[in-house]
């Protein structure tokens, strides 16, 4: 049988998978054949990475309304809290302006509604991406094609299931949020699936950006890319908004940014379902636009012009050379986001005194978190949220040598000369380069910025050592990797189940009374401090487990088989 009667329409000669619309119903039948397969397909290929993202955040919701309500039991005992947050021009900055009067609700949509509104925007950006750009940039929606699946199947199975999966996420939002209201007066069952549905439009709506993306760039990394822009536009959008209307309720620039639509929606407070209609209209017409820029597009083309190549001649010299000129860019993006980070949290130091004063609510709170002064309480959280985007990167960079693994570019480097054992240290040295990078700029931006708000306690010295002084963590987060990609690449996930879990301990071990022992098994959180003797022991430790886990991955790289 040829070829050409296996698969339809380009999937045979390289052409674009066709989307247009059939105009009768066996063309439609057919344009759509291997729909229920390919969706099982994808839900088994990213079933992981699917539930590593919806469990933590429920779990999040669960425990965050039961612990306001303990530390905040009534509207009196947060009144200074509300005040206090309305106030300050980097918490407004963050979360945007809390509602009035501040009921447990309305706090919750605020602070907690603002981190699941960015995690379901980077679930559905990362998914979307990778299902519809990445599989074909892998030609794995050639195959699909070649097996007899209809022209629409490859676009629209994967915005289905991503979809689907926001939707899911945003349904046990909902239904957690309902279950507690029985048992916390101040929650709402219409605020619940409020913030539920906001959530839900959200993230369709940067899925929806993340297709659009797909089809005007050339590869994965520069659809995520302009995804990634697209939601920084949306959080700048929203501050702008926050500062035109300054909570007097003049809302229309919200509308151009999904991040926005909340303080649209106003979650337990005026829980405006209208709105969540016309926001869900809008992410549809962004699919359809979406749609139709595939339809006229190439298979493997974009629309942007091609920039992953340059006419330049470089004279490297050696492969970590070519290492750091491959690199450099992701650097100075990861650098830009952790200074930007960095000088947020800054920004805020100066009402920390007053808000964690003693026998606050909010002093009793965070001193489950970390212990000491309140300075000392909020660098130790405040350098573990900067640390974690560092960890994230250096654990990225180390991952990366898997991929180059799979895609085939691995043996490209040993038939040029290099060895096993050089490509893996270089990745390595590689990643810690760039934790060091990272860390000493978070920690210089976070000590300037603080030196404008707050000086007492040693405050700028604490922003400076508590960030740098987790290296050794950075360096126990590569080694763990190292380990995985030696011994076992295809488990090389779990790395990032360190980092989760490193963060979890940090912020809510805590919270939910986790064992001291526990807690200490993060690669976050240990540092040395610039007030008493310093206790060298975890970052030892720390150090110990990185420089084993390199060498035993050194070990097994060199001896298993590759690509393996």
């Amino acid at each position: 049988m040829s070829v050409s009667a296996v698969a339809p329409s380009s999937a045979s000669t390289g052409g674009a998978p066709g989307l247009g619309v059939g105009t009768g119903g066996t063309e439609g039948s057919v344009a759509l054949a291997g729909w229920g397969t390919y969706v099982r397909i994808l839900l088994r290929r990213f079933r992981v990475q699917i539930v590593a993202w919806i469990l933590p955040l429920w779990l999040l919701v669960s425990v965050t309304a039961p612990s306001y309500e303990s530390v905040y039991p009534s509207l009196e005992t947060r009144a200074v809290l509300i005040e206090q947050v309305r106030t300050s021009p980097g918490t407004r900055l963050l979360y945007g302006y809390v509602p009035t009067p501040g009921r447990l609700g309305q706090l919750l949509q605020w602070e907690t509604g603002t981190f699941l509104l960015v995690c379901t925007a980077l679930l559905a950006i990362l998914l979307t991406s990778r299902m519809l750009r990445g599989d074909e940039d892998e030609g794995l929606v050639e195959v699909l094609r070649a097996t007899g699946a209809g022209r629409r199947v490859p676009f629209l199975v994967p915005v289905t299931v991503v979809w689907a999966v926001v939707g899911v996420l945003s349904a046990g939002v909902g239904g957690i949020l309902t279950w507690q209201a029985s048992s916390i007066g101040e929650l709402t069952v219409s605020g619940a699936w409020a913030m539920a549905g906001t959530m839900c439009v959200v993230g369709w709506a940067f899925s929806a950006v993340a297709a659009i993306a797909s089809q005007l760039g050339r590869q994965v990394g520069s659809a995520r890319g302009l995804s990634m822009i697209a939601l920084a536009a949306a959080f700048a959008i929203r501050v702008a908004a926050d500062q035109v209307s300054d909570g007097n309720g003049s809302d229309w620039l919200r509308w151009f940014s999904p991040l926005g639509w909340r303080d649209l929606v106003r979650p337990y407070s005026d829980d405006r379902f209208a709105v969540l209609v016309v926001c869900c209209a809008v992410d549809i017409s962004l699919v359809l636009i979406a749609a139709v820029l595939a339809t006229r597009r190439e298979y493997l083309d974009g629309y942007l012009p091609d920039r992953s190549s340059s006419g330049r001649r470089w004279r490297v010299r050696g492969h970590m050379d070519l290492l750091a000129r491959l690199s450099w860019r992701g650097v100075l993006g990861w650098a830009v986001a952790s200074a930007g980070l960095a000088s947020l949290y800054g920004s805020v130091s100066g009402s920390v005194k007053d808000l964690l004063a003693p026998d606050s609510p909010t002093a009793s709170w965070v001193g489950k978190m970390a212990s000491g002064s309140p300075v000392e309480q909020f660098m130790s959280l405040m350098t573990v949220v900067t640390v974690l985007l560092v960890a994230v990167a250096a654990v990225r960079r180390m991952n990366r040598l898997v991929a180059l693994e799979r895609a085939g570019l691995v043996e490209v480097g040993l038939a040029a000369g290099v060895s096993r054992r050089r490509l893996f240290l270089l990745q390595v040295i590689g990643a810690v380069i760039e934790s060091v990078v990272l860390l000493l700029v978070s920690a210089m931006v976070l000590a300037v910025t603080t030196a404008t708000q707050l000086t007492d306690d040693h405050a700028v010295g604490r922003a400076f050592v508590f960030t740098v002084s987790q290296l050794p963590g950075m360096v126990a987060a590569v080694g763990i990797a190292a380990a995985l990609i030696g011994l076992a690449p295809r488990m090389v996930g779990v790395s990032w189940a360190v980092v989760v879990w490193s963060a979890f301990a940090q912020f809510f071990g805590g919270l939910v009374e986790l064992k001291d022992w526990a807690k200490d098994l993060s690669v976050l959180g240990h540092h040395l401090d610039v007030v008493g003797s310093l206790d060298w022991k975890p970052l030892a430790v720390q150090s110990a487990v990185g420089l084993l886990g390199i060498v035993i991955g050194l070990v097994a790289y060199t001896r298993r088989d590759l690509p393996s």
